[in-house]
């Protein structure tokens, strides 16, 4: 070999070697690059704020990130193969099962809220948001994310009590009376289930709260509110709609005879002294009632209206007493 042909393999040599540092930098900044994305996907799917989780058509996790773990209690490597089912408290498997129905055959809006349970039984609301795709071999997989809205739930609670319940008596207010009032309708038409409804109003409520100031008033109202509501029934509903005016829903009772019982123990709770800042005061009721369903159609408000006549009349005839109303001695009511 000429010293000609040396220089040039040496030359060529050297280009190689340069070639490969060049290529050895590259595959360098490559890793690096991989190394950044690979933290980036960790960042965003492993500690993201929301959980995931892979199933499979059966429903078995297959997959899931840090957070859902920790939502459920788990470690991640105990999760999989474990149904997603499992942790759906028993008195919202209904609501899943039909969620799921309902995603399979398009119909349903993607999102559920249901109750569900750590490893260690603690309870928490779930929000799901789901998507059907298909992995590698085109089998369904369900792609969810998990939010904790427990916080939120929480405070709609509060909300849907304070729209719902009387602040002062804690009884139901006029809403929830109003919604209670029209499922008992609908069940009395349905199912042949009569009902009473009873309109109490309080005897000499306002000579106390002249006398004694609002405050024995309002003290005065809890005392008798938590009395009545021990004559009643686990199924019936005592509303305080106002004042001292109260509406109390007597179910399955379709006669005088058979409600008679519970009437005058509300009677006997309104007469009870109760004792207010030293002071033993007294009052009574008097209350009026009517039955559903009548022999003709009416609302819930013509119902509310025939009760509070009959209140009046009670009042009327001497007060510390009941008073039915007639539909058909009143049909211009």
């Amino acid at each position: 070999m000429t010293n000609k042909e040396v220089h040039q393999l040496i030359r060529e040599l050297q280009i190689h070697q340069i070639e490969l540092e060049m290529q050895n930098e590259e595959y360098k900044r490559i890793q690096i690059e991989l190394e950044v994305a690979k933290k980036r996907y960790f960042d965003l799917y492993e500690l993201a704020p929301v959980g995931y989780c892979t199933l499979d058509e059966n429903g078995v996790i297959v997959q899931t990130n840090l957070t859902a773990a920790l939502m459920l209690g788990h470690t991640q490597s105990t999760l999989l193969d474990q149904k997603f089912s499992a942790f759906v408290i028993n008195e919202d498997q209904d609501i899943y099962y039909l969620y799921c129905k309902q995603l399979l055959m398009s119909e349903a809006d993607p999102i559920c809220e249901l109750r569900m349970f750590k490893e260690n039984q603690t309870l928490f609301w779930g929000n799901l948001t789901t998507i059907i795709a298909h992995d590698s071999t085109n089998r369904p997989q369900w792609w969810v994310v998990l939010n904790d809205i427990s916080e939120r739930k929480k405070y709609e609670i509060q909300l849907q009590h304070i729209a719902q319940y009387d602040p002062l008596t804690t009884l139901p207010n006029r809403v929830l009376l109003y919604d209670r009032l029209d499922q008992a309708m609908a069940q009395a038409n349905r199912n042949n289930q009569p009902f009473a409804l009873l309109y109490l109003d309080i005897d000499g409520f306002k000579y106390v709260n002249d006398t004694f100031g609002h405050e024995a008033g309002d003290q005065l109202l809890i005392a008798l509110a938590t009395n009545m509501k021990r004559t009643l029934r686990e199924i019936d509903t005592i509303a305080r709609i106002g004042g001292d005016e109260f509406v109390i829903l007597l179910l399955m009772t379709n006669d005088i005879q058979a409600c008679l019982p519970m009437i005058n123990r509300l009677l006997e709770s309104t007469q009870k002294s109760v004792l207010i800042d030293d002071q033993l005061l007294h009052v009574s009721a008097s209350i009026g009632v009517t039955f559903f369903p009548q022999s003709v159609d009416i609302d819930a408000d013509q119902l509310l209206r025939q009760a509070d006549y009959a209140m009046y009349q009670a009042k009327s005839a001497g007060k510390n007493r009941y008073y039915i109303f007639d539909p058909d001695t009143n049909d211009g009511f």
